[in-house]
C-alpha cells in the first residue's frame, strides 16, 4: 500500500486520519458503512432544534453541517420582537459534557427574506 497525498479535512483528528490512511480498502469500506449507520441513528438537527425560552421557531432549514433557524419573541414589541436568524450547530463533547447546540446570531431577518 502506498501513502496517500490526499490531505484530510481540518476537522478530522490526526490520529483518526492516520488510522484511516493506514487501513486496507476493506477496513475503509467497513468504516464508511459504520459512519453512515451512526449518521442515520442521530435525528436530523432540524428535528432536534427546540425553541429557547421566550422564543418561537418561525423557520428551520437543514444545511447539512448546520441548521438555519429564524425565531420571533412574541412577548416583545417592535424591533425586539424579531424575526432573528441563527446558525445552529451540534458540538459533541462540549466542555466535558455529551454535547451542546450552539446558537450563532446572524442578525435580523428582512421582510423580503421572510417572504421567500
Amino acid at each position: 500500500m502506498t501513502a496517500s497525498d490526499i490531505e484530510p479535512p481540518d476537522n478530522v483528528p490526526e490520529d483518526l486520519a492516520a488510522a484511516v490512511a493506514e487501513s486496507t480498502d476493506a477496513q475503509r469500506r467497513a468504516l464508511i458503512h459504520y459512519a453512515q449507520r451512526l449518521l442515520r441513528e442521530r435525528p436530523p438537527l432540524t428535528d432536534a432544534v427546540e425553541s429557547r425560552e421566550g422564543e418561537e421557531l418561525v423557520r428551520v432549514e437543514d444545511h447539512g453541517s448546520y441548521t438555519y433557524v429564524v425565531v420571533e419573541r412574541p412577548e416583545e414589541t417592535g424591533l425586539d420582537r424579531g424575526p432573528f436568524a441563527y446558525r445552529v450547530k451540534w458540538e459533541p463533547e462540549f466542555e466535558d459534557h455529551d454535547g451542546k447546540y450552539r446558537w450563532h446570531y446572524l442578525g435580523r431577518v428582512d421582510a423580503e427574506e421572510e417572504d421567500e
